[in-house]
């Protein structure tokens, strides 16, 4: 910020100047205003950006990005001037009860204490907007108002100009897919507004919120539409709400001196001021506050010494009789531009012709004509306008009905007529196996068998031998075991022996016995045939591995049709006419051309899919969907009561195929009114007091909210409705 210098002779500055700082999540906004007698006009304004966010943000970058912000802006102020009296604009979450929160007051206050500022209020942001918003449409908003950031999001939702709640995210995926996700969260029961309103992005995004899908568990009635506020309205609005606190207007384009003589000479304070305000002009159409309706141009500057001799003390006016004053002026102005149609020339002429005589006395008369020809205009020559807001009451049927691709439509069985419509897609979808296998190599060694039969004995190939601990082993080859010879029972004989391989039949390292392991034969007692080996078995191995199990292959003919159904919708989507609609789910899918790059029960990581996918779906006209929900709503209301059948919200649930026919459940909700004949309510009105007209339009079933206004809007007489009834316009507005 500038230094202030110290001079003992200086120039009187008429002029008061003020600060509007808008801290906003990513950024920083100064706007600096001058004031003279009531008067205001922007001359400066700054942005400048935190590295991420103002809540992240150390105490030391929030003071060097508001240093170089106010300093920027300040650029534009006379020499040796500061701005040092500020009003901030803050975000919602800073505020609470009409308070800010203490751990950003204490912010605040270090803030004006570094950098010099002498705070003397604040705004919270969306709650300006909304009524400069209010301002400019005549009536308060209900929308959804989305503040878009480089990299966050923060979503209010706004109802009859007051805020019901707001939240705030990072961007995911896209801006319109985190608007929605917001709105998921929100709290509120009732229906969303059908407008959202986007403000503060550096590029236009209404296209995407256009053709993005929202949620169908949002409580939408029909399809948001979509706006964009101009850049900088967030400053504007706070701007213009600190301006109308304080009792001040808004000045547009400087006004220009007519009538002088050649001879007559302009004041140098006068002429100074005039440069100044063709300087700064040019800063005020960039800052977008050219164009607004209900804006007083301020008149010439005083001359020097009378602007010297008195003291300039801003009125203090509350905002309701500012608005007041608003909308009188600009409607008397109004009256003036008829006024002067009027030939005054030749109606003053006619004064000439008089005789001095006659004068005073024809005077009187023309006086109490004119009173009585205003008050006539004033009965039967103004215009009103009245603003009925009408909460509607949301009603909601359910049938079942079936989409059949054999029959025609009949709306009276709940039948509508489809046919199906197929794409086909071809992809490739990977997982990682699952499936566990055990693999390895089997031991192997040589035994010995001992034979203590007298019989020659026999064993053949893969004959089981078996270990103390369980183990089996088998063979490699048949053989012959020869018997003892024969001896008298005190003899002592030993048995034969032959040797043999054998092979374990299970893999694993267990397998691998020591020497002088003695072995059992199988089908023969431990007693008469045995083994042992004399060396160790050697070779067994074993190790788990990760082969293609039933289950991979299940999930991969699973997923692939789920990865492959948005193309599939677009793509299916694409062949049917304009006049018709898809149901919401494919009746069915099937896979063709199936192939597997591995088998089940093969090793490996992964397993990869190769398949086309044919999709199908039942496509029905609009019409006869339409003409169905009609047909079950309108038996729901009387006569005095009305639907807007383009606002539908139609939702086909629960379908399932039978044979050629689609079952469904139908849910479908609309808003009903009370039928309005806005000729015979003019005619009821006209004449009569605001007062007694309001009571009796609040007699009309839903209506929330009446505002009547008039125009011109005569200061000081009673608040009376015109008498022409024709010349009282009706405005109905529903509340979504």
């Amino acid at each position: 910020m500038k230094l202030p210098s110290i001079s003992l002779f200086k120039k009187k500055n008429p002029f008061s100047y003020f600060l509007v700082l808008v801290l906003r999540n990513e950024k920083a906004n100064a706007v600096i205003f001058e004031e003279l007698d009531g008067k205001i006009r922007v001359i400066g304004h700054h942005v400048e950006y935190f590295e991420n966010s103002i809540e992240t943000a150390s105490m030391d970058e929030m003071l060097d990005v508001l240093d170089k912000t106010i300093s920027s802006a300040e650029e534009s102020l006379p020499k040796n001037t500061e701005a040092q009296k500020t009003i901030f604009g803050l975000i919602e979450s800073w505020v609470e009860n009409d308070k800010i929160k203490k751990e950003y007051l204490l912010k605040l206050k270090k803030v004006c204490d570094e950098l010099g500022l002498t705070p003397i209020g604040f705004l919270v942001i969306t709650q300006a907007i909304s009524h400069l918003l209010q301002k400019e449409e005549g009536v308060p908003v209900s929308t959804i108002l989305t503040e878009l950031g480089n990299k966050s999001i923060t979503v209010t939702l706004i109802r009859v100009g007051r805020i019901i709640e707001t939240k705030s995210s990072e961007i995911h995926q896209s801006v319109p897919y985190t608007v929605d996700t917001l709105l998921k969260h929100f709290q509120t029961s009732e229906i969303l507004p059908s407008r959202i309103i986007l403000f503060d992005g550096e590029k236009d995004l209404s296209q995407e919120f256009i053709s993005h899908s929202w949620s169908k568990s949002l409580p939408f009635l029909h399809l948001p539409q979509i706006a964009t506020l101009p850049p900088n309205f967030d400053a504007k609005a706070v701007l213009f709400g600190a301006a109308t606190q304080m009792g001040f207007e808004v000045l547009q384009e400087p006004k220009k001196k007519e009538g002088l003589n050649k001879e007559e000479s302009i004041p140098e304070i006068d002429r100074e001021v005039e440069k100044e305000q063709e300087e700064e002009y040019s800063s005020l159409i960039d800052f977008g506050f050219i164009g607004e309706k209900d804006i007083i141009i301020s008149p010439i500057p005083q001359k020097k010494e009378e602007i010297f001799k008195q003291e300039i003390v801003p009125p203090k006016i509350s905002k309701t009789k500012v608005n007041s004053l608003l909308v009188r002026v600009k409607d008397n102005l109004s009256m003036l531009s008829r006024l002067k149609k009027i030939p005054i020339k030749k109606v003053l002429s006619l004064f000439a012709v008089i005789p001095t005589s006659k004068k005073n006395i024809f005077i009187p008369i023309v006086v109490a004509a004119s009173i009585a020809l205003f008050f006539i205009y004033y009965l039967f020559g103004t215009s009103a306008t009245v603003v009925l807001t009408i909460k509607p009451r949301i009603i909601e049927q359910n049938k079942n009905v079936s989409f059949s691709t054999s029959t025609t439509s009949d709306p009276s069985k709940g039948v509508i007529a489809g046919e199906t419509v197929s794409v086909s897609e071809e992809g490739s979808n990977s997982i990682a196996t699952t499936g566990k296998k055990e693999i390895g190599s089997h031991a192997k060694g040589k035994v010995t068998i001992f034979n203590s039969l007298t019989q020659e004995k026999t064993l053949l190939q893969a004959t089981i031998i078996r270990s103390p601990n369980g183990l089996e082993f088998t063979l490699d080859d048949s053989l012959t075991l020869k018997g003892v010879a024969s001896h008298s029972a005190d003899e002592t004989v030993s048995p034969t022996t032959t040797q043999a391989s054998v092979t374990a039949r299970q893999i694993g390292k267990e397998s691998n016995l020591p020497s002088a392991t003695k072995l059992s034969v199988s089908n023969f007692d431990t007693s008469d045939i045995v083994a042992k080996n004399d060396s160790p078995f050697s070779g067994g191995t074993k190790k788990e591995v990760t082969v293609v199990s039933k289950n991979d292959v299940d999930k991969l003919l699973e997923e692939l049709p789920k990865l492959l159904a948005s193309k599939a919708k677009d793509d299916i989507a694409k062949q049917i006419s304009k006049d018709k609609s898809l149901l919401p789910i494919f009746t069915n899918k099937a896979l063709d051309k199936k192939k597997l790059d591995k088998e089940i029960g093969e090793q490996a990581d992964k397993i990869t899919l190769n398949a086309t996918v044919i999709y199908e779906s039942i496509a029905y006209k609009n019409d006869d969907l339409k003409s169905l929900s009609r047909s079950l709503i309108q038996n729901n209301i009387s006569n005095n009561m009305t639907i807007n059948y383009d606002n539908l919200k139609i939702d086909i649930k629960d379908i399932v195929r039978e044979k050629d026919n689609i079952n469904a459940n139908l849910n479908i909700k609309a808003l009903l009114q009370p039928k309005i004949d806005k000729k015979s309510l003019a005619s009821m009105i006209a004449g009569i007091s605001y007062e007694v007209a309001k009571a009796k339009l609040s007699k009309i079933p839903q209506v929330s909210d009446i505002n009547i206004s008039s125009s011109p809007n005569i200061p000081f007489l009673p608040k009376i409705l015109t008498k022409t009834s024709k010349n009282i316009k009706i405005i109905v507005n529903v509340n979504e």
